[in-house]
């Protein structure tokens, strides 16, 4: 019932970002935010899932898309 109820608000906020800052840059929003969150559980074990340490290239892949997407928004 939680799952239906995050969906629920993450396609509310994709619908509010696509009109107010356009579709590219909503949904790159979107895909990082979720990579981090997943990034955060696995290196936490929350929700009772096995423990993935964070490691350098994780950290630095969040970074470099981060990066990306400021200089997408620069343009």
């Amino acid at each position: 019932m939680l799952g239906g109820v995050f969906g629920a608000l993450i396609v509310f906020a994709v619908m509010k970002g696509i009109t107010s800052i356009g579709p590219a840059y909503s949904v790159s929003i979107l895909l990082i935010s979720q990579l981090l969150v997943a990034l955060i559980i696995d290196s936490l074990g929350l929700f009772g899932v096995e423990k993935v340490p964070m490691n350098l290239n994780k950290v630095m892949g969040i970074g470099i898309m981060i990066a990306g997407l400021i200089i997408f928004k620069l343009k």
